[in-house]
Order: structure tokens, then sequence, then C-alpha cells
């Protein structure tokens, strides 16, 4: 099986936009086979720099986009599709994200000047002459601007944007981790049905051992003893397909809360579990740092807080802000908006920092250790992401082998309890040897069943650590901000 191989180096951070990520080396790279492909997924650039000499060439690198429909399930298609409108951990990230795109144009709204409208009425009473008694108007129209001399409010600005792009990224990871989780509980319920089903056989099995032992009973062959133990068998067997039903009811209660519906035990379950697609296309590091969400969130969190650093910095650099109004007091509200009585007034502020205390120097080390631990946590989410990918492809040929032998352990033992059953027929074996031949048979059987289970859930976990495909596309934020400006 390919392998995922590589050794990895992280260099010192320097200042910049992303001159604070990691250097990563990877001398060697195998693929995997199969994945292919597709235009539906949005573009998203890692802005780390990569150097092309560690990526070993693979011209169909992309993994499966749509890796939910290979698996030939269309209920499980439909399913997914209605967790990713309806579940709530999907609908809260989108509204989180609603919150950053907030702060977008909040940010963008600090280059533009503001204006304001303001009025008054006042009216004063008592005294005489002048003073009698008199009610005056006040309007006025006042603006300011602050110029952006070095960049500070663009910085922000940038940073907001930053901070959606990795917000977005964050929705396309709940997206791709709701679409594996409800493939994996979709296959998981399936294996629970086929243990209550195997459970089923069981008891038929130890039932007819039962009778079987009853009638040597009865006729003197064998003690009551023997009866007692196929009595056992058939309490035990049972007791376990209560336990199978009750696992089998939970795991669809836990899918019905992922599809936002009522968790009860009501599904229509498939007979059997799906055949395990065959692997097509191949992928390498550079596709996952592409293409992961969790990694390009934390790519672009490095960004936004290089971008903070930035803009703390200029801090310290001059301000130039510009304000200006026009207003008019009038005693008569019919002598209102006479221009020849309106005054206008027009000020230029520069101010810069002498002395703060050191706020502005502490605010400065503030950004640049949260620019750090952002550097950290991206060299972290890498190796995560390289770690669960290298499991996968292992435990892909492992799960392979495994489930290929327990075939075969499962039709020897069914050999043997068929030879068995025939000679306590003949009375040339005891129900000790009888039950313990039916016994591994069920546990072969059982153990089958999981081993094919976990490879197709290993596969969705393959997809998820490869960034999910299709899933894992990103909403377009900038679009989204457009919209809502």
């Amino acid at each position: 099986m390919p392998s995922f191989k590589k050794h990895m180096k992280v260099s010192a951070w320097s200042r910049g936009l992303m001159m604070g990520a990691a250097v990563l080396t990877l001398p060697a790279c195998q693929t995997l086979s199969g994945l292919g492909p597709d235009p539906t997924i949005v573009e998203a650039k890692s802005t780390v720099p990569v150097e092309p000499d560690w990526i070993e060439p693979a011209p169909d690198a992309l993994p499966n986009a749509d890796w939910v429909a290979s698996f030939q399930n269309q209920r499980l298609v439909e399913l997914v599709n209605e967790a990713l409108a309806e579940n709530p951990t999907v609908g809260r990230s989108r509204a989180q994200l609603d919150v950053v795109l907030s702060r977008i144009r909040t940010s963008r709204s600090e280059l533009y000047p503001t204006l304001g409208l303001s009025s008054s009425v006042s009216r004063s009473e008592g005294g005489t002459g002048f003073l009698a008694g008199q009610t005056s108007y006040d309007f006025g129209l006042n603006a300011s601007w602050e110029a952006d001399l070095f960049g500070r409010i663009r910085d922000q600005v940038s940073s907001a944007e930053a901070a959606a792009a990795a917000s977005s990224a964050d929705l396309a990871g709940v997206r791709v981790s709701v679409a594996g989780q409800v493939s994996q509980l979709w296959f998981n319920i399936i294996q629970s049905n086929l243990l209550v089903d195997l459970s089923e056989r069981d008891i038929e099995t130890q039932e007819r051992a039962q009778r079987l032992t009853l009638r040597r009973f009865e006729s003197g062959i064998t003690g009551s003893s023997d009866v007692r133990l196929a009595r056992s068998a058939v309490a035990n067997a049972q007791a376990l397909q209560a336990t199978r039903l009750q696992n089998r009811d939970a795991q669809i209660r836990n899918l019905k809360i992922l599809l936002r519906d009522y968790p009860d035990a009501d599904l229509l379950v498939p007979e059997d579990l799906p055949e395990l697609p065959a692997l097509q296309g191949l992928s390498n590091p550079e596709y996952l740092l592409n293409r992961r969400p969790d990694i390009l969130a934390a790519e672009r969190r490095i960004t936004e807080a290089g971008l903070n650093v930035d803009a703390a910095r200029k801090n310290l650099y001059p301000s130039l802000s510009l304000s200006g109004g026009a207003s008019e007091q009038a005693l008569n509200l019919a002598d209102t908006f006479d221009f020849a009585e309106i005054a206008f007034r027009l000020t230029a502020q520069l101010t810069a920092p002498i002395f703060q205390g050191g706020r502005i120097r502490g605010q400065i080390d503030g950004q640049e250790a949260q620019l750090r631990s952002q550097v950290e946590t991206y060299v972290e989410t890498v190796l995560q992401a390289y770690s669960e990918v290298e499991n996968a492809i292992d435990a892909e040929q492992r799960l392979g082998e495994r489930e290929a032998a327990l075939r075969i352990s499962v039709e020897e033992a069914q050999k043997a309890e068929d030879r068995l059953e025939s000679r306590y027929i003949e009375g040339l074996a005891t129900i000790l040897q009888l039950l313990d031949a039916q016994s591994r048979r069920l546990s072969a059987e059982g153990q089958l069943i999981n081993a094919r289970t976990e490879r197709l859930n290993n596969r969705v976990r393959m997809h998820v650590a490869m960034g999910g495909g299709l899933y894992g596309s990103e909403a377009n934020f900038v679009q989204l901000a457009e919209n809502e400006n």
C-alpha cells in the first residue's frame, strides 16, 4: 500500500503576512491510487510558501470529490445532503461566518468619511424686554475623516477578510465532519442491524440444539446437565440480541440528531453493507495543504495575526484627521436655511503618540505573541493531518488483510459446526463441543461484519482526512460580504 512518508522540519518565523508560517520539507512522498479531479471544488490556493522540488509529481492528484456517491447508496447521499442543510452545527457555523463578515463591513467603514445631521429647538421664558421669551432653532451638518496615511485601517480590513476566509474554511471543515459522521453512523447502523440478524439466527441455532439435546435426554442418551447448558446458550443468545437491538436504536437516534430530526428509532435500514469502492486517483502533500479546511483556516489565521501585528505597530505613527461642519441658528423658523446665516468650519488635526505608558508597545507584543501561537497551531494542524492520512492509508491495507482472513475463518468455522452437529446427532460429540463450534462460528461472523464496517468507516476517514472533496467546498465569503454591504 502506498504511503505518505516524509520528514518535516519547521523553520523560525519572521514577520510579514505569511512569513510566520512553517517551512515544510518533505524529501519523500508516495501516493494513493485512484482519486480524480473535480472542477466543482472551490479553488483555495495556499499562501504558505511551497517549494516544488519536494513534491512528487502526480497529475491526477485530487481525491474523488463526491466520495459519498462512490458508495453506491442513494439513501446515504440523501441523508448527507439533508444533514448539510439541517444540521445545527452547520447552521451555527454559518451564523459564525456571518458574524465575521459583519466585521469586514465595520472595518471598511473606517476608510470613508462620516456624516451626521443634528438639530435642536430651545425655548426660554421669563424676563422683560429682550428676554421676555424666545424660541431658537439650531441645525448642523458635521463630517469627519481619518486619512489612512500608513495603511493601518487597510490592514484592519485585510485582517477582517483573512478572519472571514478562516471562518469560511471552518464552515467547510464542519461540512466535512458532518458528512463523515453521517456516513459512519449509517454504516454502523447497518452493521448493528446485521448483528441483530446474526443474533436471531443464533437464537434459532441454539433452540435447534436445545431440541436435539432434549430428545437425547428423553431417550436417555444424555443427562440433564446437557439440557441446562443448551437452555443457557439460548438465554445468552437472547440477551446478546437485546443488547444489539439497544445499540442499533441508539445509533439511529444519534443519526436523527445530526439530521435535526426527532430522535426516535424509526429508520428503514438496508439489508447489507455496500461494497467498498475502489480507490481512484492520486494524492500528495501539496493537495492536503491546498484543500484541507482546518489547514486553510490555520493558515489564514496566521495571515490575520500578521496583519494585526502591522496594524498595532502603525499606532506608533502620526495620524491625520479632517473634520468640518456647517451650522445655522435662527430665532424664527421662517429664517432657517438662510444661506447668508450659515457658518462653516474646517479642521485638520495631526496627532502622534509621545508617551502612552507602554500601552501601544504592549499591544504590539501581544499581537506578536498571538502570531507565534498561530504559527505553532498551523504546524500542529499539518502534522495531525499527515498523521490522519498516514493512519488511514495503513489501515486500508491492514483491514483488507483482516477481512480476507475472517472470511476464511467463517467458512472453516461453518464447516466445523456442520460436522460437529452431525456427530452430535449421531452421539459421537458432546454438547460442549457443539456449543463451542457454534460460538466460534458466530464470533467469526460477527468479526467479519465488524471488519467490513470498519473498512467502510476507514475509507470515510481517509476522504475526510484528504479534505472532504465536494463536501469541503468553502463559501465565497467575499461575494457574501459584497451582497451584505
